[in-house]
């Protein structure tokens, strides 16, 4: 197929594709992989850059690559653990039927005709994670090593002598 406006042409085996930013450049070939699976075939794109399967590419204007290839993040993955604890907080405590409760406000209770089961089970998932948001403060990671009103490094406590030259002996 031959679509000329979005700058595709599919054949069985390969994709080409023509960029709008650069209509006159070379056109990218995206090759397709086809898996047997029990009930036909199935299509993969293999990605330009990679060289993996993939089900999804993703085109940036000039060319088109996958998930990996072109940094892609979800919006979980943009958070810190602290917001995203709090945000599963609140979904939980949503499902107990407490849409403005905030961490560390008491428990909704038991919505009639839900399973006391799962009430419990997910107040204990609820009072794991706000445990987790209340107790544990932010502690700067060990791999950072201080530093003088210069800037140079601070002795360790070990002396001089660096942690790595120390298991080196031993």
């Amino acid at each position: 197929m031959h679509f000329a406006l979005r700058g595709i042409e599919t054949h069985r085996d390969h994709v080409k594709l023509t960029s709008p930013k650069n209509p006159h450049g070379p056109p990218q070939i995206i090759l397709i992989d086809w898996q047997r699976i029990t009930y036909g075939m199935k299509a993969h794109f293999v990605c330009p850059r990679c060289q993996a399967r993939r089900a999804i590419l993703y085109f940036d204007g000039l060319q088109a690559y996958c998930r990996a290839c072109a940094d892609l993040r979800f919006a979980s993955q943009r958070q810190r653990r602290r917001a995203r604890l709090r945000i599963k907080a609140h979904k939980i405590r949503a499902a107990l039927g407490d849409e403005k409760g905030k961490p560390g406000d008491l428990f909704a209770a038991r919505q009639y005709l839900k399973s006391r089961k799962v009430y419990r089970r997910r107040i204990a998932a609820l009072t794991a994670i706000e445990h987790e948001l209340f107790t544990k403060a932010h502690t700067p990671q060990s791999r950072y090593r201080e530093r003088d009103k210069k800037g140079r490094y601070l002795a360790s406590e070990y002396g001089d002598v660096s942690a790595q030259s120390m298991f080196m002996e031993n």
